[in-house]
């Protein structure tokens, strides 16, 4: 698919496969992105957010998560990881937000300048940030975990 008929955050991330299953990869910027959007300091943001929830918190405000404004790592574990894109996220429609439905891992924030700040953060420690998940199989037991490697400190 060209880039150009890609919407929102797809124009800049891609989720690039590592193992056959497909459950260990990089969210990482395209080759083809801009560098003036790879350079925005305050664009894009890695965050964390409760399974149940496929929202953030911004100024007492749910914003979904979605295929426009974010690309999301696994649904399988109770704290999953997204990166997002800020511009496009504070074009969605916002929704209210009542505290009593507040979660274990329900990501909330003052404001967006909140979000930029940490955005800025997170570049300063590695440019533009980036995440791996990589699937750790336990042969005992047949199950599988899952392990994150951010471009950044937490």
């Amino acid at each position: 698919m060209n880039t150009k008929e890609l919407k929102g955050i797809n124009r800049y991330y891609v989720r690039t496969q590592q193992n056959e299953y497909g459950n260990t990869y990089y969210l990482e910027p395209r080759e083809t992105c801009p560098i003036d959007v790879l350079n925005d300091q305050e664009r894009f943001i890695v965050v964390t957010f409760d399974k149940d929830d496929d929202y953030i918190v911004v100024n007492n405000k749910r914003y979904y998560l979605n295929r426009y404004n974010s690309i999301k790592a696994t649904a399988n574990v109770d704290q999953r990881l997204a990166i997002v894109d800020l511009n496009e996220l504070q074009k969605s429609k916002s929704y209210d937000f009542s505290s009593k439905f507040k979660r274990s891992y329900t990501a909330m924030f003052k404001n967006f300048d909140e979000l930029r700040n940490l955005a800025k953060i997170q570049y300063q420690s590695n440019g533009c940030p980036f995440f791996k998940q990589v699937a750790v199989y336990n042969k005992d037991t047949n199950k599988c975990k899952y392990v994150y490697e951010p471009s950044f400190d937490l």
